[in-house]
């Protein structure tokens, strides 16, 4: 199997808008800022679809709430269920349906995502499962939870002290030899993967304090939306810079590709610096496709092109991905005036995105539900469905819009606070006040062990545990503790 931490290091460099955004094939590519330590206590998460990382199975059926609260310890966390406000995610199938079913051509959905939210960082990521089915599905699962689960182990165990930001890249780079590792050990296919992580820089550039870190392999790209410059940028260009989007290919995948190992052709490392109020998204491609000028059969100013009976708008690499952004960029902008003082923020981004993607797909959804049955009438002849084929076919030549499963990751950059979703308080001083954390027999023999040899002031009521003191590191001991299964 190939090692990905080595072959990243055996690219040409591409960096691309240096002033906040750098992009290459080597880690030494990614500038070496200093960032605050990377705080642990997790804030919220959430993954889908359908139990999303957590469920490593080939075929399943549809968990409960429940099911995936109360799942086994999952890249450090037990409740993958409880989005805060600062994130959130979706995955949504855009295929027409199934005759007389309530299923949709294309499931299961493919696609995975996963945000995980601290008080000073956060990861978000994304795999799209390469055509249908269900062992794409589980490639795309095994893909986030890998990268979740060593991403975790190496940033947040409290003994590897991560500094700076070319850290922070080679643990990503190094959590996509762990995905690979989980594809390969079950039996899934191929799958894009795309993750990002948030980071707080030790010192600002200027209005900058963040950072943010993105490793990607195929076709699932990295937004940022600029609150101040009310635009929006791509992190990930870098993975097609110069190159015609190709529909058909993702440009790269993990998983089985050529025997057990992955294709990291379009492998990239990238950087952008965030300003407090920017919102990060991570996109599947059948959200960042229906952007697309050409999806879209956008009128254009064609480019040169080698037919002069071209049908569909011929664009360079650049204008195609200069109307994609300014496509993004309009529908957010559409969320709220620059003169209204409220800012922005994440869900509203994701109901707009998602709402674009349907509205554009509905005509082509709409036209493959009603011709089908026309086409599959037992009554028509030979020729008759064959002329309502080519009448179907050429119909839906004039439809813009991808069909696909679509998927959004996206995060509001903040410094967030234990919130309501941890049931918890933090006192100006440091403290922090934990309450009701709900606790088995055997967690309750441990952290009453534990009580004796600490400073934390603690009372248990039947299975429920509540203290009122303790300082950071005090508090993370214990909770990790409860967070795991006695």
């Amino acid at each position: 199997m190939k090692c990905i931490d080595a072959i990243s290091t055996a690219f040409k460099r591409s960096t691309s808008n240096e002033s906040v955004l750098w992009s290459g094939k080597f880690i030494h590519d990614i500038p070496c800022f200093p960032i605050k330590p990377l705080l642990p206590v997790v804030i919220g998460a959430c993954t889908g679809p359908l139990g999303g990382l957590c469920r490593i199975q080939l075929h399943d059926d549809e968990p409960s709430q429940q099911d995936i609260i109360d799942s086994s310890l999952v890249a450090g966390i037990s409740n993958w269920d409880n989005p805060p406000d600062e994130a959130d995610g979706i995955s949504l199938s855009l295929y027409d349906r199934k005759d007389g079913t309530v299923g949709r051509h294309g499931d299961p959905i493919a696609d995975v995502y996963a945000v995980v939210v601290r008080q000073n960082n956060t990861i978000l990521a994304v795999a799209d499962g390469c055509s249908w089915g269900h062992k794409p599905r589980l490639a795309a699962r095994c893909a986030v939870r890998g990268s979740m689960e060593y991403l975790t182990q190496k940033l947040f165990n409290g003994e590897s002290m991560v500094c700076d930001t070319q850290q922070i890249i080679r643990n990503m780079l190094r959590s996509f030899d762990s995905a690979q590792k989980m594809i390969v050990e079950n039996n899934g296919t191929t799958t894009t993967l795309c993750v990002a992580v948030v980071c707080e820089l030790a010192e600002p550039k200027g209005e900058n304090g963040w950072g943010l870190c993105v490793v990607s392999v195929g076709d699932s790209p990295c937004f940022v939306w600029q609150s101040k410059a009310r635009q929006v940028i791509e992190v990930t260009s870098a993975a097609h810079e110069g190159q015609n989007r190709d529909m058909r290919d993702s440009g790269g995948c993990l998983g089985a590709n050529v025997g057990d190992d992955p294709d990291l052709d379009n492998l990239t490392c990238s950087f952008a610096l965030l300003a407090k109020g920017d919102i990060v998204f991570v996109t599947s491609d059948g959200i960042s496709d229906n952007f697309d000028p050409v999806t879209l059969l956008e009128p254009t100013t064609p480019a040169h092109s080698a037919s002069p009976h071209v049908s569909l708008p011929v664009l360079s690499p650049d204008q195609r991905q200069a109307a994609l952004l300014a496509n993004l960029t309009r529908v957010i902008q559409g969320i709220r005036s620059q003169f209204e003082n409220e800012p922005i923020c994440a869900w509203e981004v994701k109901e707009a995105i998602v709402k674009h993607v349907i509205d554009v797909t509905n005509n082509q959804r709409g036209c493959m539900e009603t011709s089908l049955k026309n086409v599959d009438n037992p009554e028509l002849s030979t020729l008759e469905r064959r002329a309502k084929e080519l009448e179907f076919k050429e119909k839906l030549k004039t439809m813009g819009g991808k069909l696909d499963h679509a998927t959004l990751a996206v995060y509001e950059v903040t410094e967030c606070v234990l919130s309501r979703h941890n049931q918890t308080r933090m006192d100006t001083d440091g403290t922090i006040h934990f309450k009701s954390i709900y606790l088995s027999d055997g967690q309750k023999e441990v952290l009453l062990a534990l009580s004796k040899v600490s400073k934390l002031l603690i009372a248990i009521s039947s299975n429920h545990c509540c203290w009122t003191s303790g300082k950071h590191g005090e508090i993370w001991a214990m909770f990790s503790f409860l967070s795991r299964k006695v």
